[in-house]
């Protein structure tokens, strides 16, 4: 259908002319124009030509408009009798909100009803009088609807419009605000509306150009505009694109991201449910071997006490006697290590006073400086240090560490323990020189089940006195912290407050 609107000749004295008064002048028959508009002044003047060109050559006038509108066409009819027209039947006024609700059911119009009460419309428009008279009409009802927010209404309206020129004949114009299709996304509506036309009339902006030089001048500047925006909405759909590629891509990884968590969660959980397997079945075989275990010690030493055995029979009970006693030690580490990780921790009894801790560490100095090849081992105390403890437990952290530092240290250069007063706390350390600890190492000192190896150095236990060590610490509500470099050596320090509740 899309005719095409010829421009019309002008001079300057045609200046201001619309440029499709010919059609306006002399609609084609059957034909389904839209006029777009920025301001309702052009409206009124657009639709104003359309109906004064039809008083004046006898066409029946049909106008279907919002009151406002109406009232605007009267204004620019004012060179004709518009009262005679309308009381002849020439020129029929019909309310667009009316007419709507004669025929929309629910949003959308019904095709029965639109085409019984268009029919009866034309109807009434020809009158007996002129059966066969041209009929102009013009139509804003699809504005009505646009403006509500019914598109889709609109565009179907339009549709029924057309399939009505097939059955009757009239001339129809019809009018959008131009401002319903500025907003990003109304191209593809827009270009909708003008297929369901015949003729598409432009808004005032072209169409009061002085002449045709600068309406040809402003259709090229239309063009170049229109290049520009399909090369921004190619440029912008090449963005889209890439940024949809890239969401994908983020979803996957997110997707392998969130597979591998649940892998790492479920490797996790089976090595800490190995982890936790291992250390209770350690703390049964502790508790299962501390029975035998000392069946034999006792009868050992009781063989030693009744002297059943000649003097060179002797010997070999002595390193039976030994070997126990150290298993007897690895034992009790591995039971204290079960109820560390799987009770509320080591627990420890402590004093209902503060006791001086010299006499308790002096203690277990003399035993150790006792054994064989052991390094010297200095004992200063610097001030009386009293806190409450647990005596027992006490003596089993100053074991291990002065026993750490005789297994890692330089076997030819003192080891050094030190007790302190502090503000509020008393300090016992221990120093070594030897290799210093890894510093890799250092965060894994006091977790042996997460260490890779055993530290190297002349110990015959299980690696967990340190361990051990840190819980009863801890259990006390002290700290033990550690200090190693090549050049000052090694160094553990408790650090224990005086009254811990």
């Amino acid at each position: 259908m899309n005719n095409v609107v010829t421009f019309p000749k002008t001079s300057i004295s045609a200046a201001r002319q619309h440029v499709a008064a010919p059609f306006l002048a002399k609609p084609t028959e059957h034909s389904h124009a839209v006029q777009f508009y920025e301001n309702e002044d052009f409206l009124f003047d657009t639709v104003g030509q359309f109906l004064g060109e039809g008083l004046k050559v006898g066409d029946r006038l049909l106008v279907v408009a919002t009151e406002a509108h109406r009232l605007g066409f009267v204004r620019h009819l004012a060179e004709f009798d518009v009262d005679g027209a309308i009381d002849s039947g020439q020129l029929t006024f019909v309310d667009a909100h009316q007419m709507l609700s004669k025929f929309m059911v629910g949003d959308m119009p019904d095709p029965d009803l639109f085409h019984d009460g268009l029919a009866g419309l034309l109807a009434k428009v020809h009158g007996h009088h002129a059966p066969q008279a041209r009929v102009r009409a013009y139509g804003e009802m699809v504005d009505v609807l646009w403006r509500e927010g019914n598109s889709r209404a609109a565009i179907r309206l339009e549709e029924l419009w057309n399939d009505a020129g097939k059955a009757h004949s009239f001339s129809l114009l019809c009018a959008y605000v131009m401002g319903h299709f500025y907003k990003e996304g109304d191209t593809a509506r827009f270009m909708e509306v003008c297929r369901n036309h015949s003729h598409v009339l432009p808004t005032e902006d072209f169409t009061q150009l002085d002449d045709t030089d600068a309406r040809l001048r402003e259709i090229t500047l239309l063009q170049q505009r229109a290049r520009v925006l399909e090369s921004e909405l190619r440029h912008r759909k090449q963005l889209e694109d890439a940024l949809r590629d890239a969401l994908r891509e983020r979803n996957r990884v997110e997707n392998e991201l969130r597979a591998a968590v649940r892998r790492e969660q479920k490797a996790r959980a089976e090595a800490e449910a190995s982890d936790s397997f291992k250390e209770v079945f350690l703390g049964m075989l502790g508790h299962d071997l501390r029975n035998p275990l000392n069946t034999v010690l006792t009868t050992a030493r009781l063989m030693t006490m009744r002297r059943e055995l000649p003097p060179e029979g002797q010997g070999r009970i002595d390193r039976i006697v030994a070997s126990g006693v150290r298993m007897q030690r690895m034992i009790e580490q591995l039971i204290d290590v079960t109820r560390a990780r799987h009770t509320a921790g080591i627990t420890v009894a402590l004093g209902e006073h503060e006791q001086d801790l010299l006499p308790v560490v002096a203690k277990v100095v003399d035993e150790l400086r006792a054994a064989d090849s052991v390094p010297d081992i200095v004992l200063r105390s610097e001030e009386t240090c009293r806190a409450r403890i647990d005596a027992d437990r006490i003596e089993q952290v100053v074991s291990n560490l002065v026993g750490n530092a005789i297994a890692h240290g330089d076997p030819k250069r003192p080891i050094s323990v030190v007790l302190r007063a502090l503000s509020g706390a008393v300090s016992l350390s221990v120093h070594n020189w030897g290799k210093p600890i890894d510093g890799a190492f250092m965060p894994l000192l006091f977790d042996p089940f997460r260490r890779s190896q055993k530290p190297q150095g002349r110990s015959d236990g299980l690696g967990l006195g340190l361990y051990i060590s840190e819980c009863i610490v801890s259990a006390h509500g002290g700290e033990l912290r550690v200090e190693s470099s090549a050049e000052t050596g090694t160094l553990f320090e408790a650090t224990l407050p005086r009254n811990h509740e």
